[in-house]
């Protein structure tokens, strides 16, 4: 999962560049996602992981490192009734 988030955030990130991101940094402050991007990774994670990311989900600790976006995928498919 996380190989599949950190290859889709390389191809769509906001700021074209070459640089490395690590799986704790900022992809706000980074620019790696941006408002943009931020939907476009929202409908990959639901198509690919088959969650439903609901509006009250979209806050910062769910989306701010690769580490964090991991975390919240699994918790969504762990607990079926919020997928």
């Amino acid at each position: 999962m996380k190989q599949q988030i950190r290859e889709f955030l390389k191809k769509n990130r906001a700021v074209p560049g070459d640089s490395e991101f690590n799986d704790e940094e900022s992809l706000l402050e980074s620019g790696v996602i941006d408002s943009m991007t931020m939907v476009d990774l929202i409908a990959f994670l639901e198509g690919e992981f088959g969650i439903t990311v609901e509006d009250d989900d979209m806050t910062p600790e769910n989306f701010d490192s690769v580490n964090a976006i991991v975390a919240y995928v699994q918790s969504k498919q762990s607990n079926p009734s919020t997928c």
